[in-house]
Parts: structure tokens; sequence; C-alpha cells
């Protein structure tokens, strides 16, 4: 699985202006009981939301997921099926840095309702001589909403072949610019861009928040 890259397409816009969207949907969402993909939103699911999210602002979407069967009906979009399977977010992120056919990606998991557009234009401007933009809030660092270079492929391959699955661990091995709380909230005031929906409680309380600002 560690072979040839894909190259960027020839194009009026530079590498720094292109922007490539990868959605994580590989995921076995244990603690949702089931697949979060497919979950209600709006009108329609939670995945789709996402990919309309992103789809202004960015010149391809990919989505990586485990098996392509399910996702055959999607549109505008590459789905491409984990070239590590088993490997948890950090096999997805490769692979979707693999098929991507820019340089700079933004990474998010299928289960982000609260993208915010702007934001993500930020962070792919600070990318400039970095393998990564990770924002920090109060949690701590969010490898799941974060812009990554193809730069960043060597020590995500590294850390594959050690079976070391942490995205934590791989932003100590990049050149990556972390962005801290206080510029997120200039950027993103309500602060739920980077909230994403493990269970069933957070999930109701995601769509609550929804309806409230719908």
């Amino acid at each position: 699985p560690f072979g040839r890259r894909a190259s960027p397409p020839p194009g009026s816009a530079t590498m720094a202006e292109r922007l490539t969207g990868v959605i994580l949907a590989g995921g076995v969402s244990r603690r949702m009981g089931q697949d979060k993909v497919f979950l209600p939103w709006g009108n329609s699911t939670l995945l789709e939301h996402v990919i309309d999210t992103l789809r202004p602002i960015t010149d391809e979407l990919i989505v990586a997921v485990n098996d392509l069967r399910p996702f055959r009906h999607l549109e505008g979009v590459h789905v491409v099926a984990d070239l590590l399977p088993g490997a948890h977010a950090l096999g997805g992120l490769y692979t979707g840095l693999r098929a991507a056919s820019n340089d700079r990606c933004f990474v998010c998991g299928c289960d982000a309702p609260f993208l915010n557009p702007a934001l993500i234009r930020f962070l792919a401007g600070q990318a400039d001589g970095y393998d990564a933009v990770i924002p920090e809030t109060h949690k701590g660092l969010q490898p799941l909403h974060a812009i990554y270079q193809k730069s960043a492929l060597h020590a995500m391959e590294d850390q594959l072949r050690r079976r070391q699955w942490a995205l934590v661990d791989l932003v100590g091995r990049l050149r990556a610019n972390v962005v801290g709380a206080t510029v997120l909230h200039q950027r993103d005031p309500a602060g739920f861009s980077c909230l994403n929906v493990n269970t069933p409680e957070e999930y109701v309380k995601a769509c609550e928040l929804w309806k409230r600002d719908v």
C-alpha cells in the first residue's frame, strides 16, 4: 500500500489555493450503536450534510470507507476503500491523502455537523511551511478537524508500519502549526466547528442545537 502517490492535476490555481476535502467514514460506530454516516440530518444524512458543507470550499471531495457498496449512491465525490483496513482513523487519513489530487487537504470525520467554512479556509491559509495545521480547543488537539499536506505521508507510513494508531502521536512527528483556542474563537465564536457526535446522547443534543439555529 505504500506505493506511488497521486500527482496534482495541472490548473490555473496554485497548490496553496487548491484544497481537497477528505471525510473519514470507515469507523465502526461502537458507541453510537449504529452507523453514524446514515443518521438523519435535516433532509438528508449526516454524511451528506458534511459533503454539502465542504463542497463549496473544496476542489475535490474524497470519502474514505471500509466497504464501497453502501456509498454507491453518492454523487460528485470520490469514494475510496481503506488501503489498510483495521488501521483505525490513521489508516483512513492515509488513504484519503494518498487519493487526493491536491497537496493540501482538510480532513474531518463524517460526524461533524457544524463545520465552519470560514474557519476551514483560515486553517488552510496557515499551512505554508508545515505538514499539518491542527486546532487545539479546551478539549485538546483536534487532529480530525485539520489541514494535512502530502508531506505528512512519510510520517504516517512509518507510524502505520509500527502499528501505532494514535493521531496525537502523529502530530508530534510532523511539522505542525497548532492553532490555539483564542484564535479559533475569533473565527468560530460558537465553538461548534470541532464538535462531533459519538453517542446517541451527543446526536440528540446536536440535533437540538441544529434545529435551534436553523
